[in-house]
């Protein structure tokens, strides 16, 4: 039996990624959204899966996709009779056009829905943000109402060219809400303005139930709290230390009558202990808790401020004290009050400091040699001895007040049937690593490379595929650990035990997994593996509800 091996694939993962996309069922959603034409070789839904797959599999410009499209299975991942040159740059750019045309932010708010539908997940909390990404080149477009693709400061105060992401996602990280925007979008005017979006689309969703917005101190003003009561909402938030009410909680927390909570551990892998109390308070004319927060852990940031604070204070010291030896003083009283003076303006805050005036008595300093066997004229002088020794106590406490914050919330106490107390606020508020977590998929060159295309519009609607290759990889994450524990850990490279893995280290598992395409005598094709699935595997697509087939 004469069996020629016609070519051979490394589509490693991207048949467990177009499987998961295919039980989303989102491709016919896409196609209803974007009806095909029929004078084109492909629908929109072809050019969104291969622009998708050529993310996961490192992204390239959109010009070499054709000739990457020729290197994976391409019938297998999306349909089949379809041809790799038929994605070629002028047709994927045409359908970029027809997305935003019909409307991009629609289509892909129908398949966030879409994925929440299928996937049963719970719309209770949501978890806000905002990032910017850089952009290079030229972009051109005579309508004010396409992206505005500005230069301004991003968060590391960097002067660049660049847009705008706005995330709002469940504590697993899953986007329920995303949008592109102007770069120059300030957070406190996007915080303003989502709330109302995230409202319609629960609409959409047919959920008209109450729900929770967390996000970081920008959503702390008046409209934002006005928005969140008018869309059925409650707002938890980090309250600015700024503001008068969040200064007078912290001076309160102070005092030593203060019934702070016995410390208790939320489960994060730093271990850190928290204690938390709360009072209440108004802000523009709504009733807030205030809650105090005090972690065992300082942030790094006002970790290294409390040092370097430390350190120039130790060294101020030591000038001071060494400047007054320079000095000393011919008479008492005028010592006495330059004594006064200095313990005045001194106000160490790590350091105790004993300042006393010293009574020196030393020979005379007089010009020209001293005769011989004359005896030496003294004087008596008056110097500043300063005693400082490092203030433990006092070191302490201001890490211990450098390590406090206060949230502020308009969740009641009792809600759904549901305590919710200091504690689980601040549970809800900690979960807004997950949203912040995705920006770091949204800036990962292997993902989510230089834009380059010519028109702000195209650029919108990369982006926001760009959030929906986000929401697909959560999912993805999202199924796979529930099976991976601590008593049974997948083994990644090099050895290393994962008990909670990321999608990257799942498909570096795949990276190998090659697909032969098999010619037979009577001309029919078949595929096969080029080797067996590993038991991790093998366990992975089990765990997924999927099989080898989804390769052959």
């Amino acid at each position: 039996m004469d069996v020629q091996v016609k070519t051979v694939y490394c589509n490693s993962y991207l048949n467990i990624i177009s499987a998961l996309v295919k039980k989303l069922d989102l491709l016919h959603l896409i196609d209803h959204l974007v009806p095909v034409d029929p004078q084109c070789q492909t629908r929109v839904s072809d050019a969104v899966q291969a622009i998708l797959y050529n993310m996961f599999h490192g992204r390239q410009a959109l010009v070499h996709l054709e000739r990457w499209a020729q290197e994976i299975d391409l019938e297998k991942l999306i349909r089949s009779g379809l041809h790799p040159s038929w994605l070629n740059d002028d047709a994927l750019a045409r359908h970029l056009d027809r997305l935003y045309e019909a409307g991009i932010h629609n289509v892909i708010s129908a398949c966030l829905i879409q994925i929440y539908r299928k996937e049963g997940l719970p719309l209770r909390a949501f978890h806000a943000d905002t990032t910017d990404k850089t952009v290079y080149g030229a972009y051109e477009s005579a309508s004010l109402e396409a992206l505005q693709i500005t230069h301004g400061y991003n968060r590391h105060h960097r002067w660049q060219k660049q847009i705008g992401f706005g995330l709002v996602g469940n504590e697993d990280g899953i986007p329920f809400y995303g949008d592109v925007h102007d770069g120059s979008l300030p957070d406190k005017t996007w915080n303003s303005q989502v709330r109302s979006r995230v409202h319609e689309q629960l609409k959409q969703a047919k959920i008209e139930d109450e729900w929770i917005y967390v996000a970081d101190s920008a959503a702390m003003t008046k409209e934002t709290l006005a928005q969140t009561k008018a869309t059925n909402a409650f707002l938890v938030t980090r309250g600015p230390s700024s503001l008068r009410i969040v200064k007078r909680a912290l001076a309160e927390a102070d005092s030593p009558h203060i019934p702070w909570s016995e410390p208790f551990v939320l489960g994060e892998r730093n271990g850190a202990t928290h204690r938390v109390w709360e009072t209440a308070s108004t802000y523009e004319g709504h009733p807030v808790r205030l809650i105090v927060v005090e972690s065992s852990t300082l942030d790094q940031r006002k970790r290294k401020t409390l040092e370097t604070e430390r350190v120039k204070e130790a060294e101020l010291l030591a000038q001071e004290q060494a400047r007054w030896e320079r000095s000393p003083f011919s008479c008492r009283e005028d010592a006495e009050q330059a004594l006064a003076s200095l313990k005045a303006s001194l106000r160490p805050r790590f350091h105790r400091v004993e300042a006393v005036v010293e009574e020196i008595v030393r020979p005379k300093k007089r010009r020209g040699r001293p005769k011989k066997g004359a005896e030496p004229e003294m004087e008596t002088l008056y110097t500043l001895r300063l005693s400082v020794e490092f203030d433990q106590d006092a070191w302490e406490q201001a890490r211990r007040k450098a390590s406090r914050f206060v949230l502020v919330t308009t969740v009641p106490e009792e809600w759904k049937d549901r305590r919710m107390d200091a504690k689980e606020i601040l549970k809800l508020y900690k979960g807004q690593i997950s949203v912040e977590m995705n920006f770091a998929f949204l800036k990962d060159p292997f993902f989510t490379d230089e834009i380059d295309v010519k028109k702000p519009e195209r650029v919108a609607v990369l982006g926001d595929l760009f959030l929906l290759a986000l929401a697909i990889y959560r999912v993805f994450q999202r199924r796979v650990r529930p099976f991976i524990t601590l008593e049974r850990p997948l083994k990644g490279a090099g050895g290393r035990k994962l008990t909670r893995p990321t999608g990257q280290a799942i498909f570096q598992l795949f990276q190998y997994v090659n697909v032969v395409l098999l010619e037979l005598p009577d001309g029919h094709i078949q595929r096969a593996l080029d080797r067996s699935l590993t038991p991790d595997q093998q366990r992975i697509l089990q765990g997924l509800g999927l099989d080898e087939s989804i390769y052959v």
